[in-house]
């Protein structure tokens, strides 16, 4: 039987009705007090799912009051800001679309003034470099957690995820790349800590794997999608010195858990690691079997290439999404589709 981009996927009890995600982007449209969303990202939401996207993921939540590195970040740790979601789910859900809530902690990646006087935390006291975005100030150093704050910050992931299942959510990513906080203790850089969170790749996996644990108590484990990278936004250089290692050891932790969803993030989807002469998405197809996602600005045509060739079983598209709210009809009906015109319509939720 041929694969198609436009036909339906189960992961487990949930069915997806075609192989086309919308990605996750950062918008900053909530209540910067708040971190509650409004009308306004209902029917952004919503207006791709009306147009048949097969799953949507959402822009980072920020999980706790530390978590976010910039203005409007929405959040999903206290009881209004779970209401303002469903509005969201709502939208969503009457257009048949899935939809999951990616769970975001930033860690070093902002600023006291971002945080209402909260400095920012993270594995070890190392700054990034670089400005905060929108703020225009340099990242400050973090402040190192201590080992009964890490195992709160567990539970706080756990707590989110089960206000996102509340709120409406189909299921959660929980967003382990780009430098963030839990690729903060991934990365041998940033972590230098002598605790069990520390040291060796395994130890320092542990944030990780221990979060999963956490969240599958309160979101069904076909639900739950990881997304990693190798690359890191505050730090454009670093690469992974022993790609297959790394990516060997990611998945042994998601199987240890029976997780069934693997996002892996670049920035092109074509190009081969730096370290190794595979894309990232090939090497992590050669461990792992469950359900993968293909992301890192690809062509729609690609898109359906890379799905027919059993290279991905899902394809994220992130700004054609902004430019192209029906990219789903536009490329089954073969209709001219609009470059990402980003400088215009970011600034605006269309």
């Amino acid at each position: 039987m041929t694969r198609s981009i436009f036909s339906n996927y189960k992961i487990g009890n949930l069915t997806l009705d075609n192989r086309i995600v919308m990605a996750p982007m950062t918008r900053g449209f909530a209540d910067d007090e708040t971190g509650e969303v409004n009308y306004l990202v209902a029917d952004y939401y919503g207006k791709r799912a009306r147009y048949g996207a097969g799953l949507i993921i959402t822009e980072g939540i920020a999980i706790n009051e530390t978590a976010k590195g910039t203005y409007g970040i929405p959040g999903i740790f206290t009881h209004c800001q779970m209401l303002s979601w469903q509005k969201v789910t709502r939208e969503v859900h009457q257009y048949k679309t899935k939809i999951f809530a990616q769970l975001w902690h930033v860690g070093r990646v902002s600023h006291q003034e971002i945080l209402n006087g909260h400095a920012p935390v993270a594995p070890s006291p190392i700054s990034a470099s670089g400005k905060v975005h929108r703020l225009k100030k340099p990242f400050q150093t973090p402040r190192a957690l201590t080992n009964t704050e890490v195992y709160q910050i567990i539970d706080d992931y756990r707590d989110a995820a089960r206000n996102a299942m509340e709120a409406g959510f189909d299921g959660v990513e929980i967003h382990a790349a780009h430098g963030y906080l839990i690729d903060q203790f991934i990365s041998e850089k940033t972590n230098q800590r002598q605790d069990e969170f520390g040291g060796s790749l395994q130890n320092r996996l542990r944030f990780l794997d221990l979060i999963i644990k956490e969240v599958k108590k309160v979101v069904p484990k076909n639900r739950i999608s990881i997304r990693i990278s190798e690359k890191k936004d505050d730090d454009t250089d670093y690469v992974w010195e022993y790609p297959e290692e790394m990516v060997c050891a990611i998945t042994g932790v998601l199987a240890k858990h029976q997780l069934k969803i693997l996002h892996p993030s670049v920035e092109n989807y074509e190009d081969t690691l730096q370290n190794d002469l595979r894309s990232l998405h090939t090497l992590f197809r050669q461990y792992w079997d469950e359900t993968l996602i293909a992301v890192g600005n690809i062509d729609p045509e690609r898109g359906v290439d890379i799905i027919e060739a059993d290279q991905a079983d899902f394809v994220a598209f992130g700004q054609l999404f902004i430019s192209n709210p029906d990219l789903v009809i536009r490329l089954k009906a073969t209709r001219e589709i609009f470059p990402n015109q980003t400088k215009d319509q970011l600034p605006c939720l269309v």
